[in-house]
């Protein structure tokens, strides 16, 4: 049917089964002589009367009983690819997905998240990336998701909050705050080490409010860095709440406490490219890795 409206396909479909015009007409919901210009149409194309009159009767020739079996089987073909989302189950198959993000949040999604999904999913892989890219990565990179923080993303770029959390100060606990007052106008007189992000600017805003200004001596280019500054160099460091997961973890002499002051939350977004909207496979994975922020899996028990 070179160059037809596919269209017929589904008036032939529905003529072959039911060998009547009107009756194809009503289970389509259009009018009868729409269904007889429909047939005029398609004798054209497959120079056969396809339906001819017998008695008050219309019967299949003998290419139109060779066509039903043919046609039907294109029509199933054709739904089950356009409701192939309703029949979807991941168990099913074996999937990769590519997540890109900091390493904090690969610690934490490569122990717990992991561990879960191997339980709930045995068939998924997932592959990490670290998620230092240009702005435009999900565009162009083969990166399923972003889970992070907020940053510059190409502007067609989907993105959803999952997570929100408060922020504590880290120390070594050998230092001398782990044993003094806790308020802002104490802590001001050591230094910070801060990591690149929002956060850094945020913290900032919200001290200068006060009426204080941090003594930053560096910006590190991660948390996980963060880390081994703080304990290098004595400073301190603002970090989300779910970062001691890590920290205790890995047994890390670190101690966290609140200041007297609200310090910001953090949040935690996913990104994807649009192409990846109306995708099933795409669409679990989304609603997974949420789910497991939303149930709060961070948190410190």
């Amino acid at each position: 049917m070179q160059r037809t409206d596919l269209n017929l396909l589904i008036v032939l479909d529905m003529l072959l089964e039911e060998c009547s015009v009107s009756k194809t007409a009503q289970k389509l919901n259009v009018t009868p002589p729409a269904i007889s210009k429909s047939l005029n149409k398609i004798r054209d194309t497959f120079h056969d009367s396809i339906l001819v009159r017998s008695g008050s009767q219309l019967m299949l020739t003998p290419l139109a009983m060779q066509l039903k079996p043919q046609i039907r089987n294109i029509i199933h073909n054709i739904q089950s690819v356009l409701n192939q989302h309703v029949s979807f189950r991941v168990g099913d198959q074996s999937l990769l997905f590519t997540i890109a993000s900091t390493d904090l949040i690969m610690s934490i999604l490569s122990f717990n998240f992991m561990k879960k999904m191997h339980e709930d999913e045995p068939n998924i892989l997932i592959e990490f990336k670290y998620d230092n890219m240009p702005e435009d990565f999900l565009r162009k990179e083969n990166v399923d998701l972003y889970i992070g923080e907020p940053r510059t993303l190409s502007p067609e770029i989907k993105i959803r909050t999952v997570y929100r959390e408060k922020c504590l100060i880290i120390a070594n606990k050998k230092h001398k705050i782990i044993n003094q007052s806790k308020k802002i106008k104490n802590i001001i007189n050591y230094y910070f080490i801060t990591s690149k992000g929002k956060l850094n600017a945020d913290v900032d805003d919200i001290f200068l409010a006060h009426g204080y200004h941090r003594k930053v001596i560096g910006i590190s280019p991660s948390y996980l860095a963060t880390i081994e500054t703080v304990i290098q160099t004595n400073s301190l460091a603002v970090v989300p709440i779910f970062f001691l997961n890590t920290l205790t973890r890995l047994s890390i002499e670190i101690a966290a406490f609140e200041p007297d002051i609200l310090l910001p939350q953090v949040c935690l977004v996913q990104a994807w490219h649009p192409r990846n909207d109306n995708s099933p496979a795409h669409k679990w994975l989304r609603d997974y890795t949420r789910n497991f922020f939303s149930f709060e899996k961070l948190k410190v028990d």
